[in-house]
């Protein structure tokens, strides 16, 4: 049987740290198994606050009223308790008309201050060091992975939309330029690191082997020719470039031998065509080819 796999939401980390900088008592909800068609699939984790605050979904919306009773419960007599939800016994389930009719087995575990917020403050710990860790909730093994990382290279008024859908989707976003203006942005400050640097200071300035993908977008072909080199000699897996094919061509010529490094990770014009113009819809187009890249990369 294949091992679940689940990607956390930069979201997650940001909730879970939250609370635990305010010492608030939290549930995670693991799903353990699931039959038939369900919204989350098995491995899926989800926090819920004391304040009954939730991050992450278990269903649609449907569960997560009672749900939220079911963890004030947990938090009270701080004890892990599993539940399952027949979403296809529908008068069951509140009246509710769901019509998804599967099942979902999922776990309830207290997450509190006195227990150092284990075991999730040992997870997040361990994947600060590495891509992903083993994890297992009752019989349930799962993978758990960190979030994955871009890197935009390059902070003018198009980047804008792409950190904002990239964290949307639970992506760590990180922007490197050597503008400090660009920089100050507050469109651009809610990323989740902001690097300043010349081009050719890039693979001492970012940890590239933390990188999933990277998109450059400077306009500026000096600076785009030294993102390409210190991309080619890395192991960033999707890099992006935005502008048109004659523009790929003249930078992959600056350099020389070295873009073959890049011939199999090299997208460029990056996005998947879907319509539109602007930079709200290039974002739109750059995400979605993101999106299925790393997709079909797990399948």
């Amino acid at each position: 049987m294949t091992r679940p796999e689940y990607y956390l939401s930069q979201a997650f980390l940001d909730f879970f740290r939250q609370r635990v900088a305010d010492r608030k008592t939290m549930a995670l909800v693991s799903v353990l198994s699931t039959e038939g068609s369900t919204y989350s699939k098995a491995g899926t984790q989800m926090l819920v606050d004391e304040d009954r605050l939730a991050q992450g979904m278990l269903s649609g919306g449907c569960l997560e009223g009672d749900l939220a009773d079911r963890v004030t419960r947990v938090l009270d007599r701080g004890e892990p308790v599993t539940v399952t939800y027949d979403l296809s016994d529908e008068d069951e389930l509140f009246g509710l008309n769901v019509g998804c009719e599967g099942t979902i087995h999922a776990l309830l575990s207290p997450l509190l201050p006195d227990s150092a917020y284990e075991p999730v403050a040992g997870w997040i710990a361990q994947l600060e060091q590495r891509r992903f860790v083993d994890i297992r909730m009752a019989d349930t093994r799962v993978r758990l992975y960190r979030p994955r990382s871009l890197l935009l290279l390059g902070a003018g008024k198009d980047a804008e939309p792409l950190i904002s859908l990239a964290r949307v989707i639970g992506w760590h976003v990180t922007v490197f330029d050597h503008r400090p203006a660009y920089l100050e942005n507050p469109a651009v400050q809610v990323a989740e690191s902001v690097r300043c640097g010349e081009p050719d200071q890039l693979a001492d300035a970012v940890d590239l082997g933390r990188m999933d993908a990277a998109v450059i977008m400077s306009h500026n072909l000096a600076a785009d020719t030294e993102y390409l080199k210190a991309l080619a000699g890395s192991d960033v897996g999707f890099v992006g470039l935005i502008g048109p094919p004659r523009r790929r061509d003249r930078l992959l010529s600056e350099l020389g031998e070295e873009a073959g490094l890049l011939a199999e990770r090299l997208s460029a014009p990056v996005g998947t065509m879907i319509g539109g113009r602007g930079p709200a819809a290039i974002a739109l187009e750059i995400v979605a080819e993101l999106q299925a890249y790393f997709s079909a990369e797990r399948s």
